[in-house]
């Protein structure tokens, strides 16, 4: 004995449309997301603090300034400043030393005047690793779900595909 299951021809429609557009749906997913990220990673990412010799403070915000996405085929990828992987990661105490000049000169907040060195000691930095606190912000915020939601109803619907 076989059960025999008829289906209406409206549902046979929606779901041979569903088949055909999974690929553009699972696009807008990571598009969208991506889009949505980037202002969290913008707001958590560190501002650094820059100084000329004289002491007068020059705008930070370079890498907050470069963070972007690249969309690719299979999903996105977070781009950058190159120093953004010292600042997720950290970086051990390490020597400093002069590469175009014979020594270096800065601005020493501390010390509230410029200085000049052969070479420094750098005391290294704490990992921060900002991509988790903005997205742990943006799932708190339900930034996310929204976007889940918004393009999985679009896609069931047929209006956002």
């Amino acid at each position: 004995m076989f059960l025999k299951i008829e289906i209406d021809d409206q549902v046979t429609e929606r779901i041979q449309f569903m088949a055909d557009t999974v690929g553009n749906v699972m696009q807008d997913l990571v598009e969208q997301t991506a889009e949505t990220l980037t202002p969290f990673l913008k707001q958590n990412a560190p501002v650094g603090q820059h100084y000329r010799f004289d002491g007068t403070m020059l705008p930070g915000g370079q890498l907050r300034d470069s963070l972007r996405f690249e969309i690719g085929m299979y999903g996105a990828r977070l781009l950058g400043a190159k120093q953004g992987i010292y600042v997720i990661g950290g970086t051990r105490p390490h020597p400093i030393f002069p590469r175009r000049a014979k020594a270096l000169a800065f601005f020493w907040p501390k010390v509230g005047h410029g200085v000049v060195f052969g070479r420094v000691n750098h005391p290294g930095t704490k990992p921060n690793d900002f991509r988790e606190a903005a997205l742990q912000q943006a799932v708190d915020e339900m930034a996310l779900q929204q976007v889940f939601e918004r393009v999985i109803n679009g896609w069931i619907t047929g209006s956002g595909v």
